[in-house]
């Protein structure tokens, strides 16, 4: 009798764990939400400002487990020639919330510093972003980059501690994550302001034109 009991304890408490992952990655429910927000997605802007876009293919699964859309590019100023790589992810708060840039790049064998929250004031709208560089000794020497990430929830641009906890999917249908990146060997030192802060700064007004503007998705 016992044994069946145990049985059967085990049985719900696996049906309740896999019943909790369902509904943190949607599996049970639609969300028209974040079917808008990944169309939405294309409307990024081609150009920013003095910057000229590329587009960067997003391979199957390379976003992460349980992103609903991404979409990358490679912005490259036009007077000073520096080039910076932008990812943006959409999708429901728990799978968007995690796998930061300092724990990813750490997994895969770069040395990441200590982040550091940078407060960009410049735009009508204040945000926040994260910033941490990342360094990976090869055998041809070594690689750098220095990497800027934010969180949007549907109003601005924010740097909490705990992103998971800061999003609770009851109160956030949607979230997005920015990623903005500049591989330090390639364009050496710079003088004056950061080249990332710089893009972010006319990136932002732009994406509450296009992909947080109301009712225009995959415009």
């Amino acid at each position: 009798m016992l044994r069946w009991i145990s049985a059967g304890a085990a049985a719900l408490a696996l049906a309740a764990t896999g019943l909790v992952h369902g509904f943190w990655t949607d599996r049970w429910v639609v969300s028209h939400a974040v079917e808008e927000a990944v169309l939405k997605l294309d409307s990024l802007p081609p150009d920013v400002g003095d910057w000229k876009g590329h587009p960067i293919e997003v391979k199957p699964g390379q976003a992460g487990p349980g992103v609903a859309g991404c979409v990358q590019r490679s912005y490259t100023h036009k007077k000073t020639n520096v080039t910076v790589i932008l990812a943006m992810v959409a999708g429901r708060p728990g799978p968007v919330s995690i796998h930061t840039p300092d724990a990813c790049y750490g997994a895969n064998g770069y040395k990441v510093d200590k982040r550091a929250l940078i407060r960009l004031d410049k735009n009508d709208a204040p945000a926040q972003f994260w910033k941490a560089d990342a360094v990976k000794t090869k055998v041809a020497g070594e690689e750098r980059l220095r990497i800027y990430w934010a969180w949007n929830p549907g109003d601005g641009w924010v740097a909490p501690a705990d992103a998971r906890q800061n999003f609770p999917r009851h109160r956030h249908p949607v979230l997005h994550k920015l990623y903005i990146l500049r591989n330090l060997n390639d364009s050496g030192p710079v003088k004056g302001e950061e080249p990332c802060e710089t893009f972010i700064q006319a990136l932002l007004p732009e994406l509450e034109r296009t992909i947080f503007a109301p009712g225009n998705a995959g415009a």
